[in-house]
């Protein structure tokens, strides 16, 4: 309903209130009067029938002899009522003069009608009737309920007996009927019926026409309030001809301001808990209290084998059956409220580890990791630890190991001059001492040229471009390992923000290593997908594969399962990975091939 209807009906309602009010106040005055001049009318016809019925009595026992006792007088005069013509037509004659009552009828003591205005009851019992008395003394409101709904009558009754007789002889009744009481009071009830549908009318056009008035400065404010809740400015000029108005949309539009950022902040917010989710190797999910899925990370898919859209709102139990290991774990935890840390189950056929956090807010935070995936982050983390203490150890140790190894070679070059030829065993031992010198020192400035600070000239670049150039020139390699290089990419633009030097480096020991790792020949394939928030970059080959005993020491310094190899180029990925805020990991087994994925953070703009 609209803010004017509501306005016309706060209008009209009080209005209608007051009519109908009026109206039944009226209804109810007009309907006392009837029936208190119909009781009292009643009243007086019952005496004026008692008089005649004295009278013809008095000119009846004048003209016949006595009775010999008092039940004969009484049967001669009731004789006399039920014979005597000219009483009935008095009575008649006395009904002509009133609007409400229906018969005056006089009773004997045996209840049968001597006498009465209508010819037809004489003779007869006397019909049953309510008091006048008892329908006086009903409320109003069931008089007119009364009148109106049913059809009966109201008896008004005046005894008359001789002298000494314990019973009255005769009864004087007055019949009132309803429906002439009813026909009496029906036009006023038309009237009073007519006057409340001019109220109504006048009532309406008054409500409608103060709702137009006063909705001027209402519909502003409802304008303004419709604009405050979907977080719009107030930028319209304020009117000076009402002051309240002024105020109150000056309120709301700093009402509207507070909203609008408090939107805005919630948006941001929200997007950066939906970026973290989607960055987040684990699958997180948000049940609320009736544990009813509200929002999750794309990892979930991984986990479950289904759309995380099409899970959206799904309850607990259809995402874990009952009857399971997680389903029972996690549901009961949800109905106990209870928290659940670091609990190792099956899901599908992947082992998980599964946390269960009851939130303050009334609901769950349920988070699902991997546990092969766990233990990778763990060797990782070593790997990054260990070339950390590397890189300490080598910057110091280095600086200390060359100036040593040049004075070395320089006195073997003295050395050397001064031996000549004379001696060939000196010459040769000499000789070999100045390989290992030259050897060490090669060493010593790997050393250091791996702790040096690396300076990242970062620029937008394509992957795909990137990647499709280093193929271009690793072909004739390729060609003669009988390697089948093949790129797969699933969109036109794979963009990130690096160092093309730098990664052109990395991606170039990967596929080496890849083609020596396949002595044979084989695929070597490079597959790049484009994901909300990264570009995920697959090396596969079908080599030899990585033993189980290596996963651990692959991208450690000089760690190499190769000979005549320096052993540098996995930390060097490694470490071209790590400054662009990117990740490294792998999947080998022996015999079947390895496969390394990188993750790099999507171009922003993009």
């Amino acid at each position: 309903m609209t803010l004017k209807s509501r306005l016309r009906l706060t209008i009209l309602l009080p209005l209608l209130a007051v009519a109908v009010g009026y109206s039944l106040l009226s209804l109810s005055t007009g309907a006392s009067v009837l029936f208190r001049e119909a009781a009292e009318r009643s009243m007086l016809l019952a005496s004026q029938a008692q008089t005649l019925l004295v009278q013809r009595v008095d000119e009846y026992g004048r003209q016949a002899e006595p009775g010999a006792s008092l039940s004969e007088t009484e049967r001669m005069w009731m004789e006399m009522a039920l014979k005597d013509e000219a009483l009935a037509k008095m009575l008649e004659h006395t009904m002509a003069s009133t609007r409400t009552a229906v018969e005056i009828d006089i009773k004997g003591r045996d209840g049968r009608v001597l006498s009465s205005s209508n010819p037809i009851s004489k003779g007869k019992e006397a019909r049953v009737a309510l008091p006048m008395r008892e329908w006086a003394e009903m409320g109003r409101a069931r008089q007119i309920w009364r009148v109106f709904t049913k059809k009966e009558e109201y008896e008004t009754i005046i005894p008359l007996g001789l002298p000494g007789s314990k019973k009255p002889t005769f009864e004087v009744r007055v019949l009132v009927s309803s429906e002439l009481l009813r026909n009496t009071l029906e036009p006023e009830v038309g009237n009073l019926l007519f006057a409340l549908a001019m109220s109504l009318l006048v009532s309406l056009g008054i409500a409608v026409l103060t709702a137009d008035l006063a909705f001027v400065p209402l519909r502003r404010l409802s304008e303004a309030i419709d604009k405050v809740s979907r977080g719009e400015a107030l930028h319209e000029p304020v009117s000076r001809e009402a002051q309240e108005v002024q105020i109150v949309e000056s309120k709301l539009s700093l009402l509207g301001e507070q909203v609008r950022g408090a939107k805005e902040d919630l948006k941001q917010m929200k997007g950066n808990v939906q970026q973290l989710l989607e960055r987040m190797e684990d699958a997180v999910l948000l049940f609320d209290e009736e544990e009813k899925l509200v929002n999750a990370g794309r990892a979930l898919e991984k986990f479950l084998g289904r759309g995380r859209w099409e899970m959206s709102g799904a309850h607990v139990g259809e995402l874990f059956a009952p009857g399971t290991a997680a389903g029972d774990l996690i549901q009961g935890a949800m109905a106990l409220k209870q928290n659940v840390t670091n609990a190792e189950l099956t899901l599908g056929d992947r082992r998980t580890v599964i946390d269960l956090e009851v939130l303050e807010a009334k609901g769950f935070l349920l988070t699902i990791r991997d546990a092969e995936a766990k233990q990778s982050i763990s060797r990782q983390l070593d790997v990054s630890q260990r070339l950390s203490a590397l890189n300490r150890l080598t910057g110091g140790v280095a600086h200390e190991i060359k100036n040593p190894l040049n004075s070395i070679g320089l006195h073997l070059e003295i050395l050397k001059e001064r031996v000549g030829g004379d001696d060939p065993v000196a010459e040769e031992e000499l000789r070999i001492l100045r390989d290992e010198t030259k050897r060490l020192d090669r060493v010593v400035k790997t050393f250091l040229d791996f702790t040096k600070p690396v300076e990242l000239k970062l620029a937008p670049l394509d992957l795909l471009e990137l990647v499709n150039n280093l193929a271009q020139f690793l072909m004739p390699e390729a060609q003669s390992k009988k390697v089948k290089l093949s790129i797969v990419c699933e969109s036109e633009r794979s963009r990130i923000r690096g160092d093309a030097d730098l990664l052109k480096q990395a991606f170039l020991n990967l596929l080496r290593n890849g083609m020596e790792a396949m002595p044979e020949g084989g695929p070597l394939s490079i597959q790049i997908r484009k994901e909300p928030v990264e570009i995920v970059v697959e090396i596969r080959d079908q080599g030899v594969g990585i033993p189980p005993e290596s996963y651990n020491k692959i991208f450690q310094l000089y760690f190499t399962t190769k000979t005549q190899v320096s052993g540098i180029g996995l930390a060097v990925t490694y470490r071209v990975v790590q400054l662009h805020n990117g990740s490294i990991h792998f999947e080998s087994k022996a015999g079947e091939g390895t496969m390394f994925e990188l993750r790099f953070p999507r171009l922003e703009e993009d």
